[in-house]
């Protein structure tokens, strides 16, 4: 399933409808609610409140993750708007919000609405022929729809054709994970084939994310500095008050005072097919590793030869859905782990990934405290700069049908200088890489050396394939 940059999103042109969701009354009809808020969202609102003040603008452009679904017939109007519905109705996430009051003492409140009570108001954009007019109409939309400072901080929309239709979807990221959008897109195509059939869907049952962050965030004020989280944490950041970079944008320095920030580019590539991604497992696996172990090896390893650096260091989200409650639940399921090897004596691909194999079993203890509670216990600055992700996604209902083009998820416009994103997906039809850095500017051609980067990463992922190949 690609995971592209909105505007890199091939939506053929068609009638272009909103789909807004409202509760009668506004949020004076919803009731307080006692749960308390992740650290994650809390976090989340303190940047988007920070950006506000920075820009006067609401903040949600840079902070949304969506989804498209392909649909091979005609609309159905009903059927969309009883397959939303019902999906609001089953992720309380989605009828949820917390309301932040900034300060010395920091405050949130939850106000949650009840399932059913949420309607949707259908605004008629109208038909476009230029897919760039499309695709760039629908990102403004929802760039202006997902402030996590105001409710719906989420939009659905549709796109239809005379014999088929695009279902589209954003969300703020603090109501959406990587696995909520690939779960999203086959939980939407079955809600829509059952209201056409006039029947329930048949979906698993799911937890709250909610539920999750009222048990997350009270377990996780009670933590000390010496729960084991912080332990791998304060060797991560020792010496430092701000989470490791990429080298190469840390040498180029920052932006001139008064420069704009201009979007960051964008990466996207099917890295290794099927059988190719299998070679690069079994590779791994012979030597004690695994796939992900396998691809940080190898990105460390073209760090060491093009930065001369003497230490591979990153953050790695991983999941939190590890109660079988939520694995089909909307929400921010993810914590972050510190991954660090040494690489100051050029090791081989064998001797590296046995470093890196320790460090990933570090990192599960590193994974358990959100990266706020952290970052209040050890006092250093929470914004990841260099963060490289895994996901396998082949376990999920439609994984193979979405992977073939029947849905892609996507993300907004990020407009910072100094972050470089990869993300790595395992996917039915083998192994894609995604990623996103600031562009280049006169005098700051960052943007070409991170490609060189990722071109080489790819040289040496295909050497090592070809290698086990020639084994055989």
């Amino acid at each position: 399933m690609e995971f592209l940059q909105v505007l890199d999103a091939p939506v053929e042109p068609g009638g272009l409808i909103e789909w807004i969701p409202a509760v009668p009354g506004g949020l004076g009809a919803w009731h307080r609610d006692p749960r308390a808020t992740s650290h994650n969202h809390e976090q989340h609102l303190q940047d988007a409140h920070a950006y506000r003040l920075a820009t006067h603008r609401q903040g949600g452009r840079e902070a949304w993750l969506g989804l498209t679904v392909e649909f091979d017939e005609q609309i159905s109007q009903s059927a969309v708007q009883s397959a939303i519905l019902g999906w609001i109705n089953r992720h309380e996430v989605l009828r949820t919000h917390v309301t932040f009051t900034p300060g010395s003492q920091v405050s949130t409140e939850r106000y949650t609405a009840d399932a059913g009570t949420v309607h949707l108001r259908r605004r008629r954009i109208g038909w476009f022929a230029d897919p760039h007019q499309l695709i760039a109409q629908i990102g403004a939309s929802f760039d202006g729809a997902t402030a996590p400072l105001h409710w719906p901080a989420y939009r659905f929309a549709t796109v239809a054709r005379a014999c088929s239709f695009t279902l589209l979807f954003a969300a703020d990221h603090s109501l959406v994970d990587g696995y909520s959008l690939v779960n999203a897109q086959f939980e939407l195509r079955e809600m829509y084939r059952a209201a056409l059939e006039r029947r329930d869907p048949t979906l698993p049952a799911t937890g709250s994310y909610v539920d999750f962050s009222d048990t997350e965030r009270r377990a996780a004020d009670t933590a000390d500095d010496w729960h084991t989280a912080a332990v791998e944490w304060r060797e991560f950041t020792e010496g430092w008050r701000t989470l490791p970079g990429f080298a190469l944008l840390e040498r180029a320095g920052p932006l001139d005072a008064g420069a704009p920030l201009l979007p960051q580019s964008a990466y996207d590539a099917l890295l290794l097919d099927d059988e190719a991604t299998c070679v690069l497992e079994q590779r791994c696996g012979d030597l004690g590793g695994s796939l992900i172990g396998g691809l940080l090896t190898t990105a460390a390893l073209v760090y060491r030869e093009q930065t001369g650096a003497d230490r591979f260091a990153t953050v790695m989200p991983r999941h939190t859905r590890n109660q079988a409650a939520v694995h089909s639940a909307l929400g921010w399921f993810v914590a972050l782990a510190p991954v660090s090897v040494e690489v100051s004596d050029d090791p081989s691909f064998p001797t590296a990934l046995e470093r890196m194999m320790v460090s990933l079993d570090r990192a599960r203890e590193g994974a358990s405290l959100p990266l706020l509670r952290l970052a209040e216990l050890l006092d250093f600055v929470p914004e990841p700069k260099f963060v490289v992700s895994f996901m396998d996604t082949r376990a999920v209902p439609g994984a193979a049908h979405a992977d073939a083009g029947g849905a892609r998820a996507l993300r907004s416009h990020s407009y910072a200088d100094d972050e470089f994103y990869v993300w790595f997906n395992r996917t039915p039809h083998g192994l894609r890489v995604h990623a996103r850095f600031p562009a280049d500017r006169p005098g700051r051609p960052v943007a070409a050396g991170l490609r060189r980067f990722l071109s080489a990463f790819t040289e040496l992922l295909a050497s090592i394939v070809a290698a086990r190949q020639t084994d055989r």
